[in-house]
């Protein structure tokens, strides 16, 4: 199946072929459909365009979501790669969630499609380099570390992907990094770029997953993250609050727990209170600053 999009009808997964027309690529269902389906598209909205056939009816859920009407044995639709499929592609690698192979056949995909059509020299050049098709001897006995280490010097400093990367914007940005609960490599960014990109992060869907992946991306790493223990106390959603203060490092408990305090509501410190895993994580003073609050 296609990476980063997935087919369903209630909850169970629908088995597709996918084939590349021209610079489209045609995803058509294997398994038998039974008339009268809602079938879930779910898919990377950040990295993919969707598109359904003229007579195909249909109802936008969350972003990333469509449901489709069905009432044949079949379906078949399109998806339209964008910039971002290169560059998430990259951020795969260098972050060892992928290996060289599934790199090269990605950057293929991106060549034969309409985005990678405009990078088509430099992207063939960077392939090339990627392969080692020069049969080098001496890069051909290089041990594992040292080629990944190779190919992510050509990855980072390839003019396609810098350019690219240069130009997404704030949410594109925030999307990408969000795909992951942490990884060793990410954007190289200051204080106002993070900012923004939690602000960005709450108008968005699935706010509270998304805020506290970027505390878990960035944590320990210098940031100021008073914006985040601000939005997580104001949410008063006690299970990510939880996670927040037991997931990321450099939560400072005191400045949470005053935070809460605050808030000025008892029934939130109550059910704070009754949460196991705050208070098995959190310091035995503040537990007892939480309870002197009542």
């Amino acid at each position: 199946m296609f990476r980063d999009i997935s087919l369903s009808i209630n909850n169970h997964t629908i088995n597709c072929e996918c084939n590349i027309e021209k610079d489209k690529i045609i995803i058509k269902t294997i398994d038998k459909l039974k008339p009268n389906s809602i079938i879930k598209i779910f898919y990377d909205e950040n990295i993919y365009e969707v598109q359904l056939n003229k007579n195909t009816k249909f109802n936008l859920g969350k972003p990333g979501e469509i449901f489709i009407h069905h009432n044949n044995n079949e379906l078949t639709f399109s998806i339209i790669l964008k910039n971002n499929y290169f560059v998430k592609s990259v951020y795969k690698y260098i972050n060892k969630l992928i290996k060289k192979d599934i790199l090269i056949e990605e950057i293929n995909l991106f060549l034969k499609s309409k985005a990678g059509a405009k990078y088509i020299e430099d992207i063939t050049d960077l392939l090339v380099s990627i392969k080692n098709e020069d049969k080098n001897i001496e890069n051909l006995i290089l041990d594992n570390t040292s080629e990944y280490e190779r190919i992510f010097n050509l990855l980072i400093n390839n003019k396609t992907y810098i350019s690219i990367a240069k130009n997404m914007s704030d949410l594109e940005l925030m999307l990408l990094i969000t795909s992951y609960i942490s990884v060793q490599y990410i954007p190289n960014i200051d204080q106002k770029s993070f900012d923004d990109l939690i602000n960005v992060a709450k108008n968005y869907d699935n706010a509270l997953e998304n805020i506290w992946r970027l505390g878990m991306n960035f944590d320990c790493l210098g940031y100021d993250y008073n914006l985040l223990d601000d939005f997580f106390v104001n949410s008063k959603n006690v299970a990510y609050l939880s996670e927040y203060i037991g997931g990321v490092q450099q939560v400072n408990e005191e400045a949470i727990v005053n935070k809460i305090i605050n808030t000025g509501d008892k029934d939130f410190i109550k059910q704070i209170l009754k949460d196991t895993f705050i208070t098995d994580v959190l310091d035995k003073k503040y537990k007892e600053m939480l309870e002197k609050s009542l």
